[in-house]
């Protein structure tokens, strides 16, 4: 009965006996004996690149198990999902998070209750603990200003503690978030999108912000660099609202403070973007496109504030807080990356999923005028592989129009 139970893409696999060999390989060798497991669909919506289930255990006797409910998480169905995933090593990434960085890190994750990871195949499962004592955000209205402090704070911990020391053994395997790899397929993916988010979301933009972003796409790479030549850390790569929940009490009047109570009250899922890279982006992201700009203006000098000091406390070196400013805004350009992905590459069909991705972009771009990022643009050569993937992106435009006019 402690063998490994077999890796599965169909809930339909995941019964009582499958649930019992999990935790039992996963080190609940204790574990009541597990009678029915009934399964509940969470929904693609809640993670583009995963399928997420709760189940519901109970023994024996009929009684819910401890725990009575578990998290699984599966690959998605849908297969160019599941390719795109794999070429990034989403899953990958994930897996060896839980796996090795999440014991060490100072910042709160679901335990890891099972995992299993095929490195031919890229399929994987995990058997995650239930957050559902707690409360994710409607992202899509904004996250409150209290909690939204206390998530900088948080992220700033896991900053601080991998600050400079990339090279730390828990972060052995950890991918280069801003690689030469990553930067082309970002850039590629982004020029491939920009037509369709333009033709979409035409209301969306002022006549400087298109400029901007048009003017971006054949840069992506030099701008990555830039952001690479700065200071490094380990990142969640995702730090969104729906991926975090917060205590019921925390929220507008929380506290300042980031002692171990608050810590206790938040957590952090979907560690699929996790790696390398830079710190200020994690915070140019969650401020950037999941807070409403009103709130965004009144709180992020402070809140910039309290990361600083926390970082510099926890292991950063010659950083001032001008530098941690400017890397802020510099960063908030490459935000500019995930909203066009998403608002070009998703099937937005579902009127929620718009939503969210829409309001993503909008705030993203009312923060990029707020901030004058426009400074941090690379100078990019007449002739280069950027400009004629963007001048491609312009005939992809024209025909995603002519399309659209059928």
């Amino acid at each position: 009965m402690t063998s490994r139970p077999a890796l599965c893409d169909d809930p339909a696999a995941i019964d009582a006996d499958w649930m019992q060999r999990a935790l039992a390989a996963g080190g609940a060798s204790d574990a009541p004996v597990i009678k029915d497991v009934v399964v509940e669909d969470l929904g693609s919506a809640t993670n583009a690149f995963g399928r997420l289930l709760r189940c519901h255990l109970t023994t024996d006797g009929g009684f819910a198990a401890a725990p009575a409910t578990v998290i699984v998480k599966l690959p998605t169905a849908d297969r160019r999902a599941f390719r795109f995933a794999k070429w990034l090593s989403m899953h990958e990434r994930e897996y060896l998070y839980y796996r090795r960085v999440a014991r060490h890190a100072r910042i709160r994750s679901p335990a890891l209750l099972y995992g299993d990871f095929d490195e031919d195949t890229h399929r994987f499962v995990l058997v995650l603990e239930d957050l559902r004592d707690l409360e994710v955000p409607f992202q899509a209205a904004g996250v409150e200003a209290g909690r939204a402090r206390l998530a900088v704070r948080e992220i700033a911990k896991l900053h601080g503690q991998f600050w400079g020391a990339v090279d730390h053994p828990a972060l052995s395997g950890c991918r280069d978030v801003l690689g030469p790899r990553f930067r082309r397929f970002m850039q590629i993916a982004y020029l491939l999108c920009l037509p369709v988010v333009l033709e979409r979301f035409d209301g969306s933009f002022s006549r400087e912000t298109r400029r901007l972003v048009e003017a971006l796409g054949p840069r992506i790479t030099a701008h990555f660099a830039a952001v690479a030549a700065g200071p490094r850390t380990f990142v969640h790569g995702d730090y969104r609202g729906e991926n975090m929940f917060f205590g019921p009490e925390v929220g507008v009047g929380a506290s300042a403070g980031d002692g171990a109570a608050a810590g206790a009250d938040f957590a952090v899922v979907d560690w699929q973007g996790c790696g390398l890279g830079a710190g200020l982006y994690d915070v140019a992201y969650f401020l950037g496109a999941n807070i409403l700009p009103g709130d965004r203006r009144r709180i992020e000098r402070a809140a910039l504030g309290e990361y600083h000091d926390i970082v510099c406390r926890l292991g950063a070196r010659d950083f001032t807080f001008d530098d941690c400013w400017r890397s802020y805004r510099q960063n908030m350009l490459g935000v500019l990356m995930p909203c066009i992905l998403a608002c070009g590459g998703l099937d937005l069909g579902d009127q929620r999923l718009h939503d969210l991705v829409k309001s993503g972009l909008e705030r993203t771009l009312a923060a990029i005028e707020d901030l004058d990022v426009a400074e941090f643009l690379p100078r990019g050569r007449l002739l280069s592989a950027g400009n004629a993937l963007s001048i491609l992106s312009r005939g992809v435009r024209k025909a995603y129009r002519l399309s659209r006019r059928r």
